[in-house]
């Protein structure tokens, strides 16, 4: 594995707040990384290692799939995350996962995995394709390696209304300002080639919530929330302008005042094998 300095940067933090956004995030995505994994291949009995486990979601649902005859490690940088991801695991009696504290690209966690899997992570490190690259030298010949990502230029409602239009371009410009691709799930095909994985399949799943379905105006207040120092230092909108306090309802209201329908990021999800 090669060893280099860490280039993982979270813009996001993990405050106690950020990590409960993960977790009601995950909830909206289990379903579409469920499919992945059947997609991919990912089977009982396999070894997987999830990079970037945060709150642990991923790795969970990885345990659920390997069942007791395979295992998974998780991985993330932030000592904080995977101590809450340890607490959950002992409190939901959740076996055959481990966490440990390192960087994606400076791992000594042995290799011969069946699988390595990768949710919202790529954008926060500095070479994606490199990244990947060294990740791929942890399977064993023949292992799957499965990145997700979003493309966040698909935020948008049905009709158009602009507080929606407003809070994309505050997160897409947001992420661009800190010098991250906020459209990189439309280019994981690329990455994984580049990376040297074997015919990368690509595939784009997007979740889509109706005006009376609170969650959609949820995550996106509280992913502004998690963005607002950066929003604001970038000089896209003032806290003023934002209103995070309010920003929620008022994007409930907006859509109901149109019987609009929120369309998320679209989660990529882009999969291949090693030689």
């Amino acid at each position: 594995m090669t060893t280099t300095p860490p280039t993982t940067r979270y813009v996001l933090g993990h405050s106690d707040t950020e990590l409960a956004r993960l977790h009601a995030q995950a909830r909206m995505l289990a379903g579409a990384t469920g499919a992945f994994f059947t997609l991919s291949g990912i089977a009982p009995g396999m070894r997987v290692l999830d990079l970037g486990s945060g709150a642990g979601d991923v790795a969970f649902l990885l345990a659920g799939r390997v069942g007791p005859s395979g295992s998974v490690l998780g991985v993330d940088s932030s000592e904080t995350a995977v101590a809450f991801a340890r607490d959950r695991a002992r409190r939901e009696g959740i076996g055959d996962v481990e966490f440990v504290v390192g960087d994606v690209r400076s791992l000594d966690v042995g290799d011969g995995f069946d699988a390595v899997v990768g949710r919202l992570i790529l954008l926060y490190v500095d070479d994606p394709a490199d990244v990947v690259r060294s990740a791929a030298e942890l399977l064993r010949p023949g292992g799957v390696l499965l990145m997700m990502e979003y493309e966040m230029e698909a935020i948008a409602s049905l009709p158009p209304h602009p507080l929606v239009t407003q809070i994309g371009r505050w997160l897409t410009g947001a992420f661009r300002h800190v010098g991250r691709d906020p459209v990189l799930g439309a280019r994981l095909h690329d990455v994984l080639l580049r990376a040297g994985l074997d015919e990368p399949i690509a595939l784009g799943l997007q979740a889509y919530f109706g005006h009376e379905d609170r969650r959609g105006a949820r995550l996106g207040a509280e992913t502004v929330r998690s963005m607002l120092p950066v929003i604001v230092s970038s000089g896209l909108a003032t806290e003023q302008e934002i209103g995070i306090e309010t920003l929620e309802q008022r994007l409930f209201d907006a859509l109901a005042s149109v019987e609009g329908i929120l369309r998320i990021p679209t989660l990529v999800g882009a999969w291949g094998r090693v030689a």
